[in-house]
Formats: structure tokens, sequence, C-alpha cells
């Protein structure tokens, strides 16, 4: 066996041979050296195939989708068949609607004997025709000094109504007001023996006010507005009086997109009188606004466009007009800015300044506030859903800055002086908080800075100012308030000095900061009755804000009301 393949090489080689003998020379038994060569590392390697032409694999068949035969077997019970009655469902499809009342009355009684009477009386629907009914009377018949001679009184009556058609509503009404104030602003010196006695005169103010209007009651729509037409008469204990014509109409428009508009137009003429004066005073203005808001970006531009003919000397013209420019972004619900620049003139009239100051006497001439510009611009925004908070700083011009100054014929009335150029700087923060309906909070701090041309001083303005509103609701039933104003930085105009290089120049005078912490407190015992108490000047702090006239201490009063 080991033969055979020895035999089988050597065949093969001399076959080879033969034929390579054949095929060059034809040589006959010529041998030739060959060189085989094996390669045992070579790798075969074919193209890859694409995936496309992959056969799908072969998935499991589930078993769910086997074939299944079920065998049910009847069962028969013996049960009556059930007896139906069907009853009507009675369901509240609308929220039950608190019980309103038509009336509501007030009766009250304190210290320094002040009785109070308050009620109102309206109409609970509004179709068509709708009215309300209000009367107040608070009297104190002593005051701070001198008992009587220091007492003061307020009674306010009035009646508004209003008639809606489908596209409208026209409204009206009247309201009628008196004020009684005694001048007992005498030298302080007798402040310290309430006991003598000293005269004063009272000052009864009456004011009556009736208006008219018509305004649209769709208030969605592409246009809206209003129209109103008043008539006020208004007089004092002596010669001063003042009645006013005004008209006011309002338009605003409201488009698809982000652009909305209005425009204002009001028209006022008075006619003071005084001891040294009596004339004709026009005021109008038109007012246009062009609003756009983009998401959290709000821009309003505008302009005041206003004619009044005060006499001032050196007046240039009875026409001014002034730009309004307002924008405001939000960045995030806790941050946001605003800035602000505008103009405009302050409508003065003899009612609003003895509104603001019901101790002012005769007067030598009326005058508007001219503000030539201001500056405004700040931060505002909210955190935790709670928090609200807005800071701000701002500086405005004026031209024609009323203030109060004690006259120096007579220190227990005031009297009224202007500056003609004005400069006013504030700075203001504001702090809000709300708890639910258990508490809120709302706080305001401002300071002010003035620097005058005419006046020496800002007499009886405020140099700084912070009040603190709390409103807390422990329960449904009862509802309490505590508030706290502060006012500092307050000087009075006394004498003329004697050691003065110029006849301007007065004595000046520091008024004490002004304390006052008002509380007060209703408990609702049924929904128709319910007691309340008030507090005012709880600290007991001898307040002054104008010269010679301290307020009243501590002053309590209690009551209660019903609604029917």
């Amino acid at each position: 066996m080991q033969k055979l393949p020895v035999i089988l090489i050597f065949a093969g080689a001399f076959s080879l041979g033969n034929s390579s003998l054949f095929a060059q020379t034809q040589q006959r038994g010529e041998v030739q050296d060959q060189e085989f060569v094996i390669r045992k590392d070579r790798v075969l390697t074919v193209p890859t195939q694409p995936r496309s032409f992959e056969r799908l694999p072969v998935l499991p068949q589930p078993k769910g989708i086997g074939e299944f035969n079920y065998s049910v077997t009847p069962f028969f019970l013996t049960i009556p068949a059930l007896n139906l009655q069907p009853t009507a469902l009675e369901k509240v499809y609308r929220q039950d609607r608190r019980e309103l009342y038509n009336g509501f009355i007030r009766v009250g009684y304190g210290n320094f004997a002040s009785p109070l009477l308050e009620g109102r009386y309206m109409s609970t629907t509004a179709d068509p025709f709708n009215y309300g009914l209000k009367f107040k009377h608070q009297n104190f018949g002593e005051g701070p000094v001198g008992a009587a001679q220091s007492s003061e009184s307020h009674s306010v009556f009035g009646l508004d109504g209003s008639y809606f058609t489908e596209p409208v509503e026209v409204f009206g009404g009247f309201n009628w007001a008196q004020d009684k104030y005694s001048f007992y602003g005498v030298d302080p010196a007798l402040f310290e023996n309430p006991d003598i006695p000293f005269e004063t005169a009272n000052n009864i103010l009456n004011h009556f006010q009736i208006h008219a209007g018509i305004r649209d009651i769709e208030k969605t729509g592409p246009i809206s507005y209003e129209g109103k037409l008043s008539f006020r008469s208004f007089k004092d204990s002596y010669v001063a009086k003042e009645n006013e014509i005004g008209i006011q109409t309002g338009l605003k428009f409201r488009t698809n997109s982000d652009w909305s508009g209005k425009i204002d137009l009001n028209y006022f003429h008075t006619n003071p009188e005084d001891a040294s004066y009596a004339v004709d005073r026009n005021y109008f203005s038109i007012r246009p606004r062009i609003a756009y808001n983009y998401e959290a970006f709000q821009f309003t531009a505008g302009l005041n466009l206003v004619s009044e003919n005060d006499s001032i000397a050196g007046k240039t013209g009875d026409f001014r007009i002034f730009p309004v420019l307002k924008a405001s972004y939000q960045f995030a619900d806790e941050f946001g800015f605003y800035g602000e620049f505008s103009g405009d003139v302050q409508r003065n009239t003899y009612f609003s300044l003895v509104n603001e100051n019901p101790f002012l006497g005769p007067s030598e001439q009326l005058l508007n506030t001219v503000n030539n510009y201001k500056i405004a611009g700040g931060i505002e925004g909210q955190f935790q859903e709670a928090f609200h908070y807005r800071a701000g700083i701002n500086v405005s011009r004026f031209n024609q800055l009323h203030f109060f100054v004690n006259s120096l014929a007579d220190s227990a009335r005031f009297e009224i002086v202007y500056d003609d150029k004005s400069t006013v700087f504030n700075i203001n923060a504001e702090l809000g908080f709300r708890f639910n309906e258990v508490y809120t909070l709302g706080s305001r701090l401002d300071l002010y800075q003035y620097d005058l041309n005419a006046q020496s001083e800002p007499w009886h303005r405020p140099l700084w100012e912070v009040r603190v509103n709390n409103q807390f609701t422990p329960f449904e039933k009862l509802l309490v308030q505590a508030n706290v104003n502060f006012m500092g930085g307050l000087k009075g105009r006394g004498a003329p000095s004697i050691a003065a290089v110029f006849p301007t120049e007065y004595e000046v005078i520091n008024l004490k900061t002004i304390a006052d912490l008002q509380l007060k407190a209703d408990f609702k015992i049924t929904d128709r009755f319910s007691v309340f108490a008030e507090g005012n000047n709880i600290l007991n702090g001898k307040n002054t804000r104008w010269l010679n006239y301290p307020v009243r201490g501590i002053q309590l009063i209690g009551g209660a009301s019903f609604k029917f």
C-alpha cells in the first residue's frame, strides 16, 4: 500500500515532462526543473450583498392567534323580573345666586360727639332700568381745640341711574354735598389752655353736580364710545363761588391685530369769583393714543394737545402740544421694566383746591399747572404668585406749581402761591402680598426732592411718605383692616423774617412727622345684621397737616349695619 502513492507521483511527473517536451522543442527524453508554490494564508473574499436582497426572517407564530372553542352551559334561575319606577332627576345647572338686598343702612356713634348715619338703596336688576340712591351724614361736634370751636360735619346725597337698550346705555345722576369747617387755626399759644374761649368763623362749602351721558354696552367690538355732559356749582360761606360746564367724549377702536387706539376730547368752562377777581376760564384738550401689544411688549404713543386761557405774565400762547411715549417689557413674571416720557397741563379749579385744603381763604388768582415733561422709569414683577413689586424714579418739570401758605392777614386761613419753574424728583417703591382670601398687603414709599425758583421751600408738601394697608379675614364673618400712614418733611411758612435781606424771606416752621394708625373691624352676625368698630389716630399723635391746625386725638366710633 505504501508503494502506490510513490508510483502515482512518478507517473504524474513523467506525463508532465512529456507534454512540455512536445510543446517546446519536441526533444525527447529531456527533463526540466519546475517550481510549485502553495499559499496557505490567502483569503478569498466576495463582494458584500445588499440587505435589500436578504430574505426576511421567519418570525415565530404567536400563540394567541390559535382558535379556541368554548362550551356554554345555560343556567336557569327562578328570579322575578325587576319592576323599574323612573323618577325625574333634580340637578342644579346654574350656580345658586347669593341673595341680594336692595337696602343698606349703618348707624354709629363715637367720641368727639360724632354721630354717623349712612344708607344706600338700589335696584338689583338692570332690565331695563337700574338706579341707586345714597346718603351719608357724619358730624364732629367737638374738635381738638376749643371743643365746639373746632367742630366739623359732612353730608352727602346722590342719585344715579342707567337705562339699558340693546346697543347703548343712557346714564345720569346728581350729587349734592355740604361740608362745614371751622377756622380754628389761631395762635398755638392758646392750644395750651383750651379753657380760654376764642372766636372762630365757620365756612360751609356747598357743592352740587348733575351729569348725563351715553355709552355703548359691548366693550369687545371694534369701536367703543362714551359721551358725558356735566354741570357743577360750588359756593362757600363768603364770596367764593364757581360754576362749571363740562363736555367729555371718548372713542376707542380695536383691530384684529395687536394694534388699538383711542381719542379723548374734554372741554370745561368755569367762571370763578372771589374777593379780588371774577374771570372766565376755558380748558380744551385732545388726547389721541395708539397702543401696540406684542406678547410681553407694550407700547403707547400719542399727543396731549391743550388750550387754556389763564393769564400769566410772559405767556407765549394758549395752545400747547406734549408728546406721550410709554413702553414696558416683561422679561418674565419675576422681572420687567417700564418707561415714560410725557407732558400735560393739570387743570386746577377753586373746587379742586379747596378739597385739597379745606381751610383755604380768599385767593388772588387761579392757575393751571403745566407739566412740561415727565421722565419716568423702573422695574416691576411678581414672584411665587403671591408677591408683586414695583420700583421707579421720575423727574418732572412744572410751571405754576401751587403751594399753600398761611395768610399774613389771618393765620387761620391759607392762600395759594405759585412757583414759576419747579423740578420735582421722586423715588417710589411698592410691595404687595396676597395669601388666598385670608390676608392682603399693600404698601408704598415715596421720596421727594424739590428744586424751586420763586419759593424758598415746598410749603406743606411732604419730603417722604409711607403707606401700609392690611386686610385680614381670619374667617368668613370677620373682616379686620389695619392701615398705617406716615408723612414727614412738612414745612409751614411763618411770619416774615426780621433779619431778612429780601422782603420775600419768611420764617420756616418744621412740622412734626405725621403718624396715623387706623383700625377697622366688621363682624357679621347674620346675613342681614352686622356690627362694626373703627379707630383713627390710635397712636394719639399730635399730627399737624396744616400749620396751626392739629387734628383730633384718638377717635373711636362703633355701630351696627342692617340690610333689607
